[in-house]
């Protein structure tokens, strides 16, 4: 087959292997997917990121999932159909680039590794994050692809021309995902710009009309100020409760060892050497500087590293495993051209079909039950919450969830009051939290999910996070005062207006 024919293969079987494994699938314990569910179902009903509701990061993720909803409906398989998007992109360019740099079998290992382990336990959950990576990874592969046209004999500037214009519009969606991996789309004009005024011009034209598109948009609906401040209040706020360390992972390396026996925590070591590839891949991929590579390589390596700059201030493993597409195009090629590149190889390929085993097994043996969204399938405990739910709440009736977990207005499509989806505790200022109790005091809802979780769990996710403000005692007096508990699963307390 074909290098683009092998590609295509690679998109579609990747979309239905995490359809199947993803689609439908409830997961409760993640804190962020709801927030761009909510966002989406807000913005269907005629409201504005920014002016109309709060949130800290790019209205992009938000307009995606909106149009993914509005095209085929608004369902749990829908939710996800970005996130899929997103990672079977990802496949594509990692499969692509790796042929045009080491060849089809080193194509072929490195998209099974990074599929697989990328994907490992939960699949793909929408996440602005896979957004953002996926348009820059296809800039970084557009750009990759005009300056290989200019290297031809005689140089294709037409086609450069037509890759450096859409590399320039995908590198600005994926800014709208999430403003900071604007570092990556910089580190690619600038490689551009050593290629000739010409491809970099293309590139900043794409630039510029999807920017005037993207801000008219906001403008014309009032939200383009707003979300400027959202910016500031994010630069204020977000970077000191966010922060970590490279490569950490939740709890800390110690947290995964805890009270295992031996065997458990020798399986345990071996498959951390491959869940923390997102941080060792960047090291590796760095031999590149000694090898005087060309310009198309250096487009990757500046983009990549641009792209890890962009996490921060979270440089954990999770968001680590968002940006590391590149780099395993970067470290493939290297192996493949050195001499452990058969025991390497081999030991990739078991790893990840054994991830892919361990995600299928688990998905074959999880209940499934119909909800108000479709099928799902999922943990028992989680389907059973999603029952009680959907049981007591309705629709129609008004929701207010806290301090976290904003997929339950997702899954009870119930109406928030207030501009806050979530209230990260030890991050939002006095401000925020008095703002949501106004809007509580103003219109109280009906029910409120409420999650009594103590201060250590929310600084083992969150280490860096202020204890003086892990707790808003207005709002949580309200909600004691106020309401009584009807039913309560797995840690979610569902409580009704007295």
């Amino acid at each position: 087959m074909s290098r683009v024919r092998t590609t295509a293969f690679i998109f579609l079987s990747v979309s239905i292997y995490l359809g199947w494994i993803s689609a439908s699938r409830v997961f409760l314990s993640d804190n962020d997917e709801g927030i761009y569910l909510s966002a989406a179902l807000r913005i269907l009903h005629g409201q504005m990121p920014y002016k109309d509701f709060f949130t800290l990061c790019g209205p992009g993720s938000f307009f995606l999932m909106a149009a993914s909803f509005r095209i085929f409906g608004i369902t749990l398989a829908t939710a996800r159909i970005p996130a899929i998007f997103d990672l079977a992109l990802l496949t594509s360019c990692v499969c692509w680039l790796t042929w045009k740099l080491a060849g089809r079998a080193a194509a072929l290992s490195a998209a099974l590794a990074f599929v697989s382990f990328e994907t490992l336990w939960h699949g793909v959950l929408a996440n602005h994050r896979w957004d953002s990576s996926a348009w820059m990874t296809l800039a970084a592969t557009l750009v990759f692809f005009a300056l290989d046209q200019l290297d031809e004999s005689p140089p294709d500037l037409r086609k450069s021309a037509i890759a450096c214009a859409a590399a320039g519009v995908a590198a600005t969606v994926a800014v709208f995902c999430t403003p900071p991996v604007a570092f990556a789309g910089a580190a690619l004009g600038a490689c551009l710009l050593f290629a000739g005024k010409k491809p970099a011009a293309a590139f900043l034209g794409g630039v510029t009309v999807a920017s005037a598109l993207g801000a008219g948009l906001l403008a014309s609906r009032g939200a383009f100020g707003p979300m400027i401040h959202s910016m500031k209040w994010a630069i204020d706020n977000y970077g000191i409760a966010n922060h970590t360390y490279y490569g950490w992972v939740i709890g800390g390396y110690g947290y995964l060892f805890h009270a295992l026996s031996v065997g458990e925590a020798a399986v345990t070591l071996l498959v951390l050497i491959f869940i923390t590839l997102p941080a060792t891949l960047p090291i590796l991929s760095a031999m590149w500087l000694w090898k005087r590579p060309p310009l198309k390589v250096i487009a990757l390596l500046a983009s990549s590293a641009a792209l890890v700059v962009s996490s921060y201030p979270r440089w954990d493993l999770i968001h680590l495993n968002f940006v590391a597409a590149l780099f395993y195009v970067l470290a493939a090629t290297l192996i493949w051209n050195s001499r452990f590149r058969k025991i390497v190889a081999i030991t990739a390929l078991v790893a990840a079909a054994s991830c892919l085993g361990i995600t299928a097994h688990e998905r074959l043996f999880e209940r499934s039950q119909m909800t108000m969204l479709g099928s799902a399938h999922g943990p028992t405990a989680d389907l059973q919450t999603v029952a009680m739910l959907q049981q007591q709440v309705r629709p129609s009736d008004t929701l207010f969830v806290f301090p976290y977990r904003p997929i339950v207005y997702f899954l009870t499509q119930a109406r928030n009051p207030t501009r806050y989806s979530f209230l990260q505790p030890g991050m939002f200022p006095e401000s925020d939290a008095s703002q949501a109790l106004a809007d509580l005091r103003k219109e109280p809802p009906r029910w409120v999910v409420y999650m009594d979780i103590p201060d250590s769990e929310f600084l083992r996710i969150w280490p860096g996070s202020d204890p003086a403000r892990m707790r808003m005692p207005g709002i949580e007096s309200f909600i004691h005062e106020r309401y009584k508990k009807i039913d309560q699963s797995s840690g979610f307390q569902l409580l009704e207006l007295k």
